[in-house]
């Protein structure tokens, strides 16, 4: 999984670097619909039939793109002729990592117990600013099992502020047993 990774961070960091500044969000624009195309059970299976030519299965993954880059069109047909279109949506994964970078943004995934207030969802964001120096881009998934507060992610780190994580933080304590005996 790592080297797939590794390998898909390599196409995606090429492709970038080969791309004029004001193309890269039409190439992540059309490396999300070549993904989402490849996610579809009838043309994957096309797609990865050794029995069909390789170019006419880039002609055809690339007809789901309106006017594709050149770049674009240079990546699918690599894909096609190594038999890695399957590393398409780690692509585009790594594609807009790398753009986040170069814009000095970042992702900020917050799970939350209820819905957040503006003024929450800019207190958290002005927390990630003043550790990173990113923006933040932010997602918010309400999850009622954390029963009240939340847990943000960014970059490596987890902070975890929801009561379900204190109660196992106290249950893990627990169950360590005693550190000192009092009497």
């Amino acid at each position: 999984m790592k080297r797939i990774l590794s390998l898909a961070s390599k196409y995606a960091n090429a492709l970038f670097d080969s791309l004029a500044s004001e193309n890269r969000e039409i190439a992540l624009s059309q490396l999300q619909q070549l993904s989402q195309s490849i996610s579809n059970e009838e043309l994957s299976r096309f797609l990865f039939d050794p029995t069909v030519q390789g170019g006419k299965k880039a002609g055809i993954l690339l007809s789901f793109v309106e006017g594709p880059l050149k770049q674009i069109e240079r990546l699918v047909a690599l894909l096609v002729s190594m038999k890695r279109l399957e590393l398409l949506p780690d692509i585009e994964n790594a594609f807009f990592a790398r753009l986040l970078i170069e814009s000095r943004m970042i992702n900020v995934e917050v799970d939350s117990a209820v819905e957040l207030t503006s003024e929450e969802e800019e207190a958290i964001l002005e927390k990630v600013r003043e550790k990173t120096g990113m923006q933040g881009l932010l997602k918010v998934t309400v999850d009622p099992s954390l029963i009240a507060g939340y847990v943000i992610r960014f970059s490596d780190e987890v902070i975890d502020t929801s009561l379900s994580g204190r109660l196992k933080r106290v249950s893990q304590e627990l169950r360590s047993g005693p550190r000192e005996v009092i009497e």
